[in-house]
């Protein structure tokens, strides 16, 4: 293959390995971004900041768990670590880490810790609706519109709202909902690890291209069907919490 048929190629499929393993997720991050944005000013209206920053102290947890949890995987040092916190200039919690510079592996890590909060913010709510909703309600069908219809019909019924466990689930979905978000320090954090990430692509292409063809590779198949089988359940799970950002912009404000 001549040479210049070469780099062609390992820029192409690098492009195409970041274009489906990692900008989807920055989208996710973005669109969770905007609606917790949203959640958390209607929110802050109706309750008052005051009120609303300890209603949803389990989704500030949530967020600060979101950071440790990558910490650890990543093999950063937590040097101190709050939870709930809120102090005057409007931080909530916090997680302070360290890491070795050089390491590549804990460069790539800066972006997961610094997008903890969404992924794990999105599992905590995926646990709470399996763990309090009906089982009709997230059980699996063909069509996000299948599903959506079950999901509203049994919402919108006399009986969902008689449990107990419904009234949870709606509580700690808005707490977890509403911290779904990232300041300013996880979002250069992320930008740290993104550089990291590209580079790691970039060099794997050029370096391990001339293993085989790139038509016979299963990296971005394999990429694709993850993104496809993870889809479904994102998706209900951001439909869901926009449609509680859209339903408290009605209501009034103080």
């Amino acid at each position: 293959m001549p040479i210049t048929c070469y780099l062609l190629d390992a820029l192409k499929y690098s492009a195409l390995i970041l274009l489906y393993g990692v900008v989807p997720w920055l989208l996710l991050a973005l669109v969770m971004q905007f609606i917790s944005g949203s959640l958390r000013r209607s929110l802050a209206n109706i309750f008052g900041v005051s009120l609303y920053i300890l209603l949803t102290a389990p989704g500030v947890a949530v967020h600060e768990l979101g950071h440790a949890l990558f910490c650890i995987i990543f093999r950063h040092k937590i040097e101190d670590m709050k939870l709930f916190s809120p102090e005057e200039d409007g931080t909530l919690g916090y997680v302070s880490h360290t890491y070795n510079t050089k390491s590549i592996y804990q460069r790539i890590g800066n972006f997961f810790i610094g997008t903890g909060p969404v992924w794990l913010g999105l599992t905590a709510l995926w646990f709470t609706s399996a763990w309090l909703l009906p089982q009709e309600m997230t059980c699996s069908y063909d069509s996000i519109s299948g599903f959506l219809s079950s999901f509203s019909s049994e919402f919108f019924s006399f009986g969902f709202w008689a449990r107990w466990q419904s009234w949870l689930w709606l509580y700690l979905s808005f707490a977890i909902t509403s911290h779904i978000t990232l300041s300013a320090p996880d979002l250069l954090g992320a930008a740290d690890g993104i550089i990291a990430i590209i580079n790691l692509v970039l060099a794997a292409c050029f370096c391990f291209g001339w293993l085989g063809e790139w038509e016979n590779t299963s990296v971005i198949p394999k990429l694709q069907e993850l993104i496809f089988a993870a889809s479904g359940t994102v998706g209900i799970i951001v439909i869901i919490s926009g449609a509680f950002a859209l339903i408290l912009l009605l209501v009034p404000r103080k």
